[in-house]
């Protein structure tokens, strides 16, 4: 089972331990500046969709960097990490890679979240329609354990998460299968538990449009979302292991619709 830890950018790093939930919240800095072994292009070269990035960080230490490009956020984020190695390399919000290097955790739980994000002031699920998106995983990767999703906050603060996962390759949600709904054209298994939910696609979605407001209507129907309102929307993969071997996680296409 996945551990499900907060990915908040400016307030808190938690440093977990598997079955035992404990959370240590660690004060960190946003900073658009790194040092010189945070900027070191990974081994495997610049992607052909993004060859001159102008933002690269390299984290190790659970202090993932980010910026800001247009309204949106590019996070290295990691809270749990266990001698894994990422480095992301931003051209723009639609044009990211991370390279990865983790070898399998003790946990076998969520090392990071790498990804990009708009934050919002509370504003109701209504005003959020969709998301266009697309991601690439490795074509090869024996061992690898991670999963491809949006990231919703719901309400107030960290006790309500709703994830779409677009691709799956060895991980399984927290809580418990409870259904499966229809939209946009596929078929989502629907997990849940208190304070998560999880629809997890039945075939891999490397690219479209995700239809957002028919998941928040579901969540709500349900009684899921006491307060219908969003501070953070993300999308990138959560990584649990790439058998230690350094892997490449692309993406080239993330922007929200509202209205």
């Amino acid at each position: 089972m996945a551990v499900r830890f907060p990915r908040r950018r400016l307030l808190l790093v938690a440093a977990a331990v598997l079955m035992v939930g404990a959370l240590v919240a660690v004060p960190i800095v946003r900073t658009n500046q790194h040092s010189p072994a945070e900027t070191a292009i990974a081994a495997t070269g610049p992607s052909s969709s993004c060859p001159n990035p102008s933002f690269v960080t390299t984290s190790r230490d659970n202090q993932g960097a980010g910026q800001d490009f247009g309204p949106y956020y590019l996070h290295n984020n990691m809270w749990n990490n266990h001698n894994g190695v990422y480095t992301m390399s931003v051209c723009d919000y639609g044009n990211w890679y991370e390279d990865v290097t983790q070898p399998k955790p003790g946990d076998n739980g969520v090392q990071a979240y790498p990804n990009v994000h708009k934050d919002y002031d509370n504003v109701p699920l209504t005003r959020i329609r969709s998301a266009t998106f697309a991601a690439t995983t490795p074509g090869d990767c024996p061992g690898c354990v991670y999963d491809v999703a949006f990231d919703v906050w719901i309400g107030d603060g960290l006790d309500n998460e709703l994830m779409i996962w677009t691709d799956n390759s060895g991980q399984v949600p927290g809580g418990d299968k409870v259904g499966t709904v229809s939209f946009g054209g596929f078929t989502y298994d629907v997990w849940h538990q208190d304070g998560y939910t999880a629809y997890v696609s039945q075939v891999t979605q490397k690219s479209g449009t995700m239809p957002l407001a028919d998941f928040f209507t579901d969540v709500v129907n349900r009684g899921w979302a006491p307060k219908a309102t969003t501070w953070q929307v993300d999308y990138g993969v959560e990584i649990v292991s790439t058998a230690g071997h350094t892997r490449r996680f692309t993406f080239t296409d993330f922007a929200i619709q509202e209205g």
